[in-house]
């Protein structure tokens, strides 16, 4: 069994609970409430920001030429992915360079990130790359859980984009090439390294999910 079919059954019942979350479904029925969504994508740009960093530890801590070049086609993935998807639909709706410096990171994100850095560090590269694939993979399977409950809202919802963006062929590719990565590192990973690999996975979503659950409290 490849590892990352173990680590997908060690979250899908945390992504299931993703992909029914209020957020995610009304934006998906068009109904979601725009402020809402405005911060979210504030919340979402200052986190990304964080990832790339965090991609560029991995990238310093390797001493692998395979790993590093695909770091790098991963930092410039994100960096497009802000560029093609975040900046526009924040211009769009308004939101200024002013309103996201005024804007603070939330406990959640933080805490999130901050797991992430200590993963890195004390775990080192692959333990980082396990934790930072989930975000990637996550987004692609909720998008693509929503494009098949809801493809008649999605297609006339003011939020098609974002089910588009993280459904589109560019994005699986690349959440694909990850995942084959860390396969290939993987190999031979068991016992309690495997579990341990798996506990930070699943604390990964764990985070993720209360990220989605505090959209809910502003």
């Amino acid at each position: 069994m490849k590892f990352s079919t173990v680590l997908f059954e060690s979250v899908k019942d945390l992504w299931d609970q993703a992909a029914n979350k209020p957020f995610v479904t009304e934006m998906a029925m068009g109904v979601l409430e725009e402020q809402r969504y405005r911060y979210y994508m504030i919340q979402d740009y200052l986190y990304l920001l964080e990832y790339i960093d965090i991609l560029g530890s991995i990238y310093e801590c390797s001493d692998d030429p395979e790993l590093k070049e695909f770091i790098s086609f991963v930092i410039e993935q994100t960096k497009k992915e802000i560029m093609q998807v975040h900046i526009p639909n924040m211009r769009e709706m308004g939101i200024t360079d002013e309103e996201i410096s005024a804007c603070p990171e939330s406990r959640e994100i933080a805490d999130y990130v901050n797991y992430m850095r200590t993963q890195v560090r004390n775990e080192g590269v692959l333990a980082g790359l396990t934790a930072q694939l989930q975000c990637s993979w996550v987004y692609a399977y909720i998008g693509m859980q929503m494009m098949k409950q809801y493809p008649d809202d999605i297609s006339s919802s003011p939020y098609r984009s974002w089910f588009e963006a993280y459904t589109c062929d560019d994005y699986i590719s690349a959440n694909q090439k990850w995942i084959d990565i860390l396969d290939e590192k993987a190999k031979g990973v068991e016992g309690e390294e495997a579990r341990k690999l798996c506990r930070i996975f699943r604390t990964c979503a764990e985070y993720e999910n209360s990220f989605w659950d505090m959209l809910y409290k502003i």
